[in-house]
């Protein structure tokens, strides 16, 4: 059986029913001509059958190896036992199979290459068997796989990346959409965020629902809000794959900028006054990963946190066990606030945090709790009196810190300092000595971009 004759007949095995919708290209005159119009013709390449998904039977896998690999007949009727027997029983398995493998299963390494490279040579899978283009589909990945598999650690360098491109308006961001599920007896209350973008340059792009607020989940015994993300493949505009984050890769994409944020924009350990202490107001799950990104940027900072709902004891022992430096837990936010040269503030932000006399001179205050017009963490005493710097002035001026300081007009658009990518990329320098700083991150359609870009390159 010739290689084509053999490979329709496993395509015809491995269609089904339930097999993905197909593009079908326009017919094909004999000559392989595609007719475009009156005007103009294209060349359409051949394409050969995709591989089944099914298994071959020993006959196909014979004539296989005999009529396109060239073995003589013995080997062929002998590599074909041994194929089916291991579960490499179609040439997709082969072309997809480790040559140690394939060796370890008696084939010789000479031929274990031939039978790769005759596989590899058959075509890919994104084609029908007409030689039309089909959409694959996009690959779904749970929750527990992405938790297992991606750090804020992964992410520092390509959000940053995403922070120096957006500063220079090489990323596509347009204003988050927000909706909010009103309490009725049968839904809410909750709130939820839809933000996306698209690095210049990238492969992907990338959209993410974001739910929050939803606290009657409590008691249900499920979290107060949930998450996927939709990575766009560039080229075609297709879907690659949807992850279901429940807001993981949306608290790394944060924890990530907070760790920038750190890098460009605290008081250097070594410097004179410095006490490289990092205080924590707020101990749920960002700052966890906020935490997780200063171990990253700066491995032996001491931590202080403080939590208005209690749970600072927890956190302070949790986190010390995790990284491995010293934490300790405060009994006021003054207390904590007046020990810490960098603080970072992650609460609801249904009111303030925290008090300007509370503050070290050269206080870096990186704030992530006020992502909608009702929320505020930080007094705007504060705020006017820093070098300030936003994510993304557009957006934390309607949805962020500098929203309130705008509103009671002690700040003007003009007082903002920089965005941090302005910093990042060396437009603006960060910390010049000892001032008081606040980074307003609301979180941008950069980072979950590029969020999106680490998850689909690392799973997918």
């Amino acid at each position: 059986m010739a290689l084509r004759q053999a490979l329709n007949a496993l395509s015809r095995r491995g269609l089904s029913s339930s097999a993905p919708t197909l593009i079908r290209a326009p017919a094909t005159a004999a000559n392989g001509i595609v007719s475009l119009g009156t005007s103009s013709l294209v060349e359409r390449p051949t394409r050969v059958p995709c591989l089944s998904r099914r298994q071959a039977s020993p006959e196909e896998l014979v004539s296989w190896l005999e009529k396109d690999c060239g073995l003589r007949p013995e080997v062929a009727a002998e590599y074909s036992q041994i194929l089916v027997q291991e579960g490499y029983d179609s040439p997709r398995a082969i072309a997809g199979a480790a040559l140690s493998d394939l060796e370890r299963k008696r084939v010789r390494p000479g031929h274990a290459v031939a039978l790769r490279e005759k596989a590899a040579d058959l075509g890919p899978d994104d084609v029908a068997e007409d030689g039309a283009p089909r959409i694959p589909p996009p690959k779904l990945f749970d929750y527990d796989t992405i938790v297992s598999s991606l750090t804020v650690a992964d992410a520092i360098e390509t959000v940053e990346d995403a922070f120096c491109k957006l500063a220079e308006g090489k990323v596509d961001v347009p204003m988050p959409m927000h909706i909010t599920i009103d309490e009725t007896a049968d839904a809410g209350p909750g709130d939820c965020h839809i933000k996306g973008g698209y690095v210049s340059g990238a492969a992907t792009w990338t959209v993410k629902l974001a739910s929050v607020s939803f606290y009657k989940n409590l008691e249900r015994g499920l979290p107060p809000g949930g998450g996927v993300f939709v990575v766009m493949n560039a080229v075609t505009g297709q879907p690659c794959g949807i992850f279901q984050e429940n807001r993981f890769m949306t608290d790394l994409r944060t924890g990530a900028a907070g760790g920038i944020a750190l890098k460009h924009l605290g008081l250097a350990p070594d410097a004179l006054g410095s006490t490289n202490t990092i205080g924590f107001v707020g101990c749920g799950a960002i700052a966890r990963v906020m935490a997780r990104a200063a171990k990253a940027v700066r491995p032996d900072f001491k931590g202080l946190c403080w939590a208005p709902d209690g749970s600072h004891e927890t956190f302070a022992a949790d986190m010390e066990a995790e990284l491995g430096v010293p934490f300790e837990a405060i009994d006021t936010a003054a207390e904590m606030c007046k020990g810490s040269d960098v603080i970072y503030t992650q609460t609801p932000g249904g009111t303030t945090c925290l008090e300007k006399s509370w503050l070290k001179p050269h206080a870096t205050i990186i704030c992530s709790g006020s992502d909608q017009p009702t929320k505020q963490e930080i007094p705007t005493d504060v705020l006017s009196a820093s070098k300030y710097v936003s994510d993304l002035t557009k957006q934390t001026s309607k949805v962020g810190e500098l929203r309130s300081a705008l509103a009671d007009g002690t700040m003007k658009m003009e007082d903002v300092y920089a965005e941090l990518g302005e910093i990042c990329n060396g437009s603006k320098p960060g910390r010049e000595g000892k001032e008081l700083i606040v980074c307003d991150l609301t979180g941008t359609g950069a980072q979950d971009a590029a969020i999106g870009q680490v998850a689909w390159d690392k799973l997918g």
